[in-house]
């Protein structure tokens, strides 16, 4: 049942961001580029229970992969 709650609220947030996407497309994208489905997993997981030195080993993961994203987007 969790997960059909987690899977329910996920979609209304990627819904709204296609709202907002389809009537302002400078402010939906600004929107879309965040970095949402790490803010929503550590959410997730918080909620879960996880550990905190969990929560913090996956936030530094996620850093530590910023750097390859941006030099990936770069050289689209």
């Amino acid at each position: 049942m969790f997960t059909v709650i987690k899977i329910g609220i996920s979609a209304i947030i990627i819904g709204l961001i296609t709202a907002i996407a389809s009537r302002f497309p400078t402010y939906g994208g600004m929107v879309a580029a965040l970095p949402l489905v790490s803010i929503l997993s550590l959410v997730w997981l918080y909620v879960e229970g996880q550990q905190v030195n969990s929560l913090a080993k996956f936030a530094f993961g996620v850093l530590e992969g910023l750097p390859f994203v941006f030099s990936y987007k770069m050289y689209l």
